[in-house]
């Protein structure tokens, strides 16, 4: 279970964060971005947590980091690159005249990394001891969570408040071009699906 807690996490850190940002690139979803920043720092600390359940002994964790080619090691260099790069977020947030825009570069590289901290877990539970998932599908599959997680996050996120002075109908459209990256995850998951079965 720890380790599903772990990859739910960081697929929704990322869902959440890679959608965030594509909202900040369409200048859209601006009372999103702080609350969806926090999201996403919450899910990934909850993930972390669920990796160091994952290990009976924690403490061992230590003797994966000397090998570069370690999972473990490759999760957390991108963990730490992810979250650098929410601290350049949540700063460029609060130093912005309007106080809910980033420049296009941060959104642009928060995206980047989103895929790829999603793609090197994934990554990291392809093995041959595990059939089932040593595919490149697997890969997809859990990208397709991601891109699935991050707009279903914002949904909860307006529901739970919406914006003010916005009626709910016009609130619900702050999320569509995370839409598009929905129906893109959605997509990824059948078809990876299919060719699992």
């Amino acid at each position: 279970w720890p380790l599903v807690i772990f990859t739910l996490f960081v697929c929704l850190t990322c869902g959440t964060l890679g959608g965030m940002s594509i909202l900040a690139l369409k200048g859209q979803g601006r009372n999103l971005q702080m609350t969806a920043l926090i999201t996403s720092a919450v899910s990934l600390v909850v993930g972390g947590i669920g990796a160091f359940l994952h290990l009976e002994h924690w403490e061992r964790i230590f003797n994966g980091f000397g090998h570069l080619t370690s999972g473990i090691t490759q999760e957390l260099i991108a963990i730490v690159v992810l979250a650098a790069v929410a601290v350049a977020y949540l700063v460029m947030l609060r130093k912005s005249d309007d106080g809910a825009s980033v420049p296009k570069w941060l959104a642009l590289l928060s995206v980047a990394l989103s895929v790829v901290l999603v793609a090197v877990m994934a990554h990291s539970y392809t093995m041959a001891a595990r059939p089932a998932w040593d595919s490149v599908l697997w890969i997809l599959y859990v990208l397709g969570n991601a891109c699935v997680l991050g707009p279903a996050t914002f949904r909860f996120i307006m529901a739970a408040a919406p914006p003010a002075g916005q009626p709910a109908g016009r609130a619900a459209d702050a999320g569509a071009p995370a839409g598009l990256a929905a129906l893109v995850g959605a997509a990824a998951n059948a078809l990876a699906a299919l060719a699992f079965a």
